[in-house]
């Protein structure tokens, strides 16, 4: 029964620390907050990501050209409408109102194509291509199959081009999901860091902590608040990234991911828990040097710096170049991994060999902040008055 005595008092302060953060106004109005914000994102995503739409008006004989640009519109993924007018009058009355986007009109025994106030650029080309095979098919009915060959080389053979680093091409859900997941993981951490920092300052500042260290030791205190607030962040991070797995399969949107939601919101979990402890840690370490919570912010600058860095880099640089030696390299060291190793899974670019290289490296480097943060929180956590210095509190002076 006395080895257990230790495990049970962690459990009794995490779950006094997982009850207050739970039920706070401030806790309960963010989460519904980030709630819609997710789900409104992801209409929104829906929305602006809809198949776009073209409509071509087509005059006299020019339908056959004007079906064929549809038709290869099309295939780009343009939902394309092919209206036919009677005069030119009025498909031009039809441009003026915005009812259709071109009018492709017979000229100088070829087509034209009048537009409004600009030509479309893909509509253009659509358009230039069919016009090129209408011509090439005229060559043939008038010169054979031989002149047809010789004149679709010309058109049809590019320039070739042989890229030796070709870059990692990432497409617009990819990155958006990307984008979600390192923002979830910045919120999370940074916010469940602070809150574990503040939880400290402020047991210190009213001398609660006094009391609590007369029965029980500093290790325990500090272990039940790490884990009290870390369920906390948790349960909090579950119903967001469940609200984003929902709402997009609801709205239809993995159907078109290259990639599987469900796992990419695991990994969240995961490397969530694993950045919580590390910040969590250091925080609460950090947090134990002051006895005020003005005096805060001058003591948590660093690992502060490192989480908005590790955000820089994930949401800025990796979409960009998601290989590069930075992104690379912030992927493994444990302090910006969990928010950067994820963030890479989600875009496709890290094999299931460096995932796991870098879980192994920060699940190995907790054992070691635990060492000695608990060492800092220990000796700061039982003095009051002026800032410690870290160094001190390491010394345990």
């Amino acid at each position: 029964m006395n080895q257990l005595r230790p495990l049970k008092t962690v459990r009794l302060i995490a779950g006094r620390e997982l009850g207050v953060s739970l039920k706070a106004k401030g806790t309960i109005i963010m989460t519904a907050i980030m709630v819609a914000l997710i789900v409104g994102g992801l209409i929104l995503f829906k929305f602006l990501g809809a198949t776009p739409t073209a409509t071509i008006g087509t005059l006299g004989d020019t339908a056959g050209i004007t079906n064929s640009a549809a038709a290869m519109l099309k295939e780009q993924g343009v939902e394309t409408t092919v209206l036919t007018y009677d005069s030119l009058e009025a498909g031009r009355a039809a441009l003026e109102n915005d009812e259709i986007e071109g009018l492709v009109i017979p000229q100088d025994d070829f087509v034209a194509l009048d537009v409004n106030e600009s030509a479309d650029s893909q509509l253009l080309a659509a358009l230039n291509s069919a016009a090129q095979q209408a011509q090439i098919k005229k060559v043939g009915e008038e010169f054979g199959q031989d002149a047809v060959t010789a004149v679709t080389k010309v058109f049809t053979t590019p320039v070739p081009v042989n890229v030796l680093n070709p870059p990692t091409e990432l497409d617009g859900s990819q990155m958006a999901v990307g984008f979600i997941v390192g923002f979830l993981l910045y919120l999370g951490i940074f916010g469940g860091g602070m809150a574990v920092a503040q939880g400290v300052v402020e047991e210190k500042s009213s001398r609660v902590v006094e009391i609590l260290l007369a029965t029980i030791r500093p290790w325990q205190l500090l272990a039940g608040k790490v884990i009290g607030i870390g369920l906390s962040s948790m349960i909090q991070i579950s119903i967001y990234v469940l609200t984003a797995v929902i709402t997009t399969k609801a709205l239809g949107l993995a159907e078109n991911f290259s990639f599987d939601i469900g796992a990419v919101g695991g990994w969240v979990l995961i490397w969530f828990l694993i950045g919580f402890v590390v910040y969590a840690l250091i925080f609460a370490a950090l947090g134990a040097l002051v006895s005020r919570q003005e005096d805060l912010g001058s003591v948590i600058m660093a690992p502060m710096m490192l989480v908005i860095i590790a955000y820089i880099i994930g949401v800025s640089v990796a979409p960009n170049a998601p290989d590069s030696l930075a992104v690379q390299i912030a992927s493994y060291v444990p302090f910006t991994s969990p928010i950067v190793m994820p963030i890479r899974s989600a875009y496709g670019v890290a094999s299931t060999p460096e995932v796991l290289i870098a879980l192994v490296i920060g699940l190995a480097t907790i054992p070691l902040l635990l060492w000695g943060c608990a060492k800092i929180y220990s000796n700061g956590v039982r003095r009051s008055g002026a800032k410690i210095k870290l160094r001190d509190a390491l010394k345990g002076a």
